[in-house]
């Protein structure tokens, strides 16, 4: 039950049940009360080439548009200066920022340089990432930072099936107090293709990508930890396009004649079966954004939107059904992605 106390003047302030009720909240919160909600959006902010002030005024303006977040996961920015103005503006005292690539100084090319990151009002705990290039001098290979030296952070080894090639990004993973374990993902571009070679490798990529997750979160949920999975996935939902497999079990190669990405018995599966991985990994599994419009906004590709939130767990039914503001052209503040955002859902105490 939600309590609502409209004052229409001062003297509703001297009501003995709201007394009572100024004076508990200047105690602390109820014992046994439920923890404070968890909006998170995620969002690929475009920053590649944007100074740190840019990058910040976006998150600024993003913020005054959709409202405050508890957590914020951000995709395509390449440097801890970013971030650290990004976390700024936005009001954010912890923030934690992955190690997949070198610095541009050594690419000189943004798009080789992308990092994911998590920004987020209450503490992070630790923070982790499967950096799947291994360390190299020039640069990359290195756990991932932290707004203070005092989080743990390691990199992690993570097994996938034998003979498969690590995908060239893996995952930061960002664990928060109450529970929750934040996975922030940029997973390898379709480029909208449908059933070529290219594709075809491009959606194999991705289905390593989730097998790793999985793989690493299956401790998490073991230990009763509720995990939500945010970015750009780069692929649509299941059921959306015919090329999204349902089934990991039917591992689908379908012909060059078949560019619908029909395949599998009865010809009822496509061949990306990345996020139907995910969603194996546990029965309470759910994709928040499964029915969203599309989210990336220089091209309109059939199937809706390929940024996505799905989460998993004790706390997953508490989420609820993501939304993304309507917008008017091809960019969103700044973005060529417009964000995915959930909240907690009111539940009966």
């Amino acid at each position: 039950m939600k309590l609502t106390l409209k004052v229409g003047s001062m003297r509703s302030f001297h009501h003995p049940f709201a007394l009572l009720l100024s004076a508990l909240c200047l105690l602390g919160p109820f014992s046994g009360a439920r923890a404070a909600p968890l909006p998170l959006m995620t969002w690929n902010i475009e920053g590649g080439e944007s100074v740190p002030s840019a990058l910040a005024a976006r998150i600024e303006q993003a913020l005054d548009s959709i409202g405050p977040v508890e957590v914020l996961v951000l995709q395509e920015i390449v440097s801890e200066a970013q971030v650290e103005a990004a976390a700024k503006a936005g009001g954010f005292d912890y923030w934690a920022i992955s190690d997949f690539s070198p610095p541009v100084k050594v690419t000189n090319a943004w798009h080789k340089s992308l990092e994911v990151a998590v920004l987020s009002r209450r503490p992070i705990k630790s923070a982790a990432e499967w950096d799947t290039t291994g360390r190299k001098r020039n640069g990359d290979g290195h756990p991932p930072r932290t707004s203070t030296r005092r989080v743990p952070t390691q990199e992690l080894r993570v097994a996938i099936k034998d003979g498969d090639d690590p995908p060239p990004r893996g995952f930061l993973r960002v664990d928060l107090a109450d529970g929750w374990t934040v996975y922030a993902v940029h997973w390898k571009s379709s480029r909208g293709k449908h059933c070529n070679a290219e594709d075809r490798a491009s959606a194999r990529q991705r289905e390593r990508q989730a097998a790793g997750l999985a793989a690493d979160a299956a401790s998490a949920l073991a230990a009763g930890r509720t995990i939500i999975v945010a970015g750009d996935y780069n692929i649509q939902a299941p059921g959306r396009v015919l090329r999204v497999g349902t089934n990991p079990n039917a591992d689908c190669a379908p012909t060059q004649g078949r560019c619908e990405g029909l395949c599998g018995p009865g010809a009822l599966d496509g061949y990306d079966d990345s996020i139907a991985i995910l969603l194996g990994m546990d029965p309470s599994a759910r994709l928040l954004s499964g029915e969203l419009d599309a989210t990336y906004l220089l091209r309109r590709f059939p199937g809706g939107a390929i940024d996505h939130i799905l989460v998993a767990g004790p706390k997953a039914d508490r989420l609820a059904t993501a939304t993304t503001p309507t917008v008017s052209g091809k960019h969103w503040q700044g973005s060529d992605h417009r964000p995915v955002i959930t909240d907690e859902v009111e539940t009966s105490p």
